[in-house]
């Protein structure tokens, strides 16, 4: 099985990447590839527009997107191309800001042998913890199905067919990039990880994403659109998985005691 581990890092943040290398040294025989960063603040709006779409923000999103947004989003989309035109099984995308802390090789062999069909594996869980439906053991680790998929993007698995599917229904975008793969019924596919998490946000890096630029939210449509998520997403688990196994969905201890999640 051909995979790659990708790092996502700006030209002018050399040290994050040689910080994220720090995190992989233990296994330097582990395919990396640098994957150039979408500077947003010095992409020209002609650049930026060929990916985005500020009147499918405007009908998506609370908020219009910075520029580092749209340079994080645009990045993603590098690493999905690269994934078909490398013809990957799979790769495993990294933002240059994560923390390792369990045994990746073994995670990567665990999706290798992977025997159910699966897009994209959230990896990562920095902010509020979210509950599991249902888990398939799978070696050291467990396949598990969220009841929401886990915001942010710093560590995540993408399969060749999850990549194709992304790039034709991802373009152009209009929300941040973590915030659409929480769409995943829009998307075509399941909210799936791979648990436990070994992988968080080093917080010792200032965002290069969010920036310092003030956000013009408007409230009205900040609440609209949570709730019309909460019953989207709500209606997609009960066509899924049932009323029962929703009723039982709960956090999972994270049995390594490894990664800290927030409750």
């Amino acid at each position: 099985m051909r995979y790659k581990i990708f790092i996502i890092n700006l030209a002018r943040s050399p040290e994050r990447y040689q910080q994220a290398l720090s995190q992989l040294a233990a296994w330097p025989d582990l395919p990396v590839q640098r994957i150039d960063a979408a500077d947003g603040r010095a992409l020209s709006d002609a650049e930026i527009n060929q990916y985005y779409s500020a009147a499918l923000n405007q009908r998506l999103h609370h908020k219009i997107l910075k520029p580092g947004e749209k340079g994080a989003f645009i990045s993603h989309i590098r690493c999905w191309q690269q994934i078909v035109e490398q013809q990957l099984d799979f790769a495993l995308i990294l933002e240059d800001d994560f923390l390792v802390d369990g045994d990746l090789p073994a995670l990567l062999k665990a999706i290798a042998e992977l025997t159910q069909p699966w897009h994209l594996l959230k990896l990562a869980m920095p902010n509020k913890q979210q509950k599991i439906i249902a888990g398939k053991p799978q070696a050291a680790f467990s396949l598990v199905h969220f009841k929401k998929n886990p915001i942010s993007a710093v560590a995540q698995a993408v399969s060749l067919d999850g990549a194709k599917l992304l790039l034709a229904r991802e373009l152009p975008f209009g929300r941040p990039v973590d915030v659409s793969m929480q769409y995943s019924w829009q998307l075509g596919f399941q909210a799936l990880g791979m648990w436990p998490l070994i992988f968080k946000p080093d917080l010792g890096f200032e965002s290069t994403i969010s920036g310092k630029q003030n956000e013009q939210v408007n409230r009205r449509v900040f609440y609209w659109r949570r709730l019309e998520f909460s019953l989207a997403n709500l209606w997609h688990n009960l066509r899924h998985y049932g009323l029962v196994a929703l009723l039982q969905a709960k956090k999972w201890p994270n049995p390594t005691g490894r990664t800290r999640l927030s409750n």
